[in-house]
């Protein structure tokens, strides 16, 4: 599959490049303070804004003291053929964007904390895929 080429990749350092399938699998495994990671669209769509929504926090509620939303660039030029596992996506920091900031009570006040966002969000995802690729370094995979 041919890398979609009108992304900016200035900004990104260090950063994973995964396919939808490991990153579901990765996902799937990960709970933090009983927040949750999912993937919050359909990927069949994605294709026309090359961004791909996940959600972290409860799946059952939009709101926004409680669910976060990112969007995770797609770096896919055309839909895989073999369905939306085949889909590579970039995970940086530099290049994960908030669909709305969070929201914090603190001392009776409401806040936005986009620094605490992308903490919460991608901290425990970027640990996870350390370990798997460690995990799959030592099968030797």
């Amino acid at each position: 599959m041919e890398p979609f080429s009108e992304f900016d990749y200035d900004g990104v350092k260090i950063g994973f490049v995964v396919n939808l399938g490991t990153l579901r699998e990765v996902l799937k495994g990960l709970s933090a303070g009983g927040k949750r990671w999912w993937t919050a669209c359909d990927p069949r769509d994605v294709m026309d804004t090359h961004m791909l929504t996940i959600g972290h926090g409860d799946p059952g509620c939009g709101d926004r003291l409680n669910t976060l939303y990112f969007n995770v660039p797609v770096l896919t030029k055309q839909k895989p053929l073999a369905g939306t596992d085949g889909l590579i996506l970039l995970l940086d920091s530099s290049v994960l964007s908030a669909v709305d900031p969070g929201l914090y009570i603190e001392n009776g006040r409401v806040l936005q904390d986009g620094l605490t966002d992308m903490e919460c969000f991608f901290q425990p995802i970027r640990k996870a895929l350390i370990a798997k690729l460690q995990e799959d370094s030592w099968r030797g995979q």
